[in-house]
């Protein structure tokens, strides 16, 4: 399986750090829409597999650059992991929409408890619009962006270990998980 977008629209390229606090100057191509909808992710292929940024800071210089932080990658250190790296967005199907942050439905973090996302290896994933989504085979530590790998069917799914998108049950070893509508379908199978 790819898991990289089939049909997103190339509209940038992260050029280079500027600053040091995550800060990147991209090219915008061509094919770039004339007004960017920060609200919406992008996504950058990180080893093979698509994943989703959202924008922090997103500040138009001149008609062909930006200057972009993109949550949770606020360190030139993570930033500088981007940089040669290719940014589209979602041309097919409804696109994801920001995740809320915070509020009274966050989980308590796994870190305050002394465990990563290894320690969720098995759990299974319930959505609460998708249903059963699949079981927990793996955790991806991509810097500002970890993704749990789920297999269901044979296939490999990818989501984001967000605090703010699920509940983590320790005793069912249950996750449920109230993702944005699309994001399942960026790494299935047609």
């Amino acid at each position: 399986m790819n898991p990289t977008i089939n049909s997103g629209l190339h509209f940038a390229d992260v050029v280079k750090t500027f600053g040091a606090h995550g800060e990147l100057l991209i090219r915008l191509r061509r094919e770039a829409p004339e007004e960017i909808n920060v609200e919406e992710p992008v996504f950058i292929t990180i080893d093979g597999y698509a994943v989703p940024f959202y924008f922090k800071q997103f500040d138009a210089r001149g008609n062909h650059r930006a200057l972009v932080v993109f949550d949770d990658m606020e360190t030139m250190e993570l930033a500088q992991e981007l940089v040669g790296k290719a940014i589209k967005r979602k041309t097919d199907g409804p696109t994801p929409t920001r995740p809320q942050r915070g509020g009274d439905h966050s989980p308590p973090l796994l870190k305050e408890r002394g465990l990563g996302g290894e320690a969720v290896i098995h759990y299974h994933v319930v959505d609460e619009k998708a249903g059963e989504v699949g079981v927990v085979a793996g955790f991806i530590d991509i810097p500002g962006n970890p993704c749990l790998q789920l297999n269901d069917d044979a296939q490999e799914i990818l989501i984001p270990f967000r605090e703010e998108m699920m509940t983590i049950n320790h005793r069912k070893k249950i996750i449920t998980t109230n993702l944005p509508e699309g994001l399942l379908d960026l790494n299935r199978k047609p």
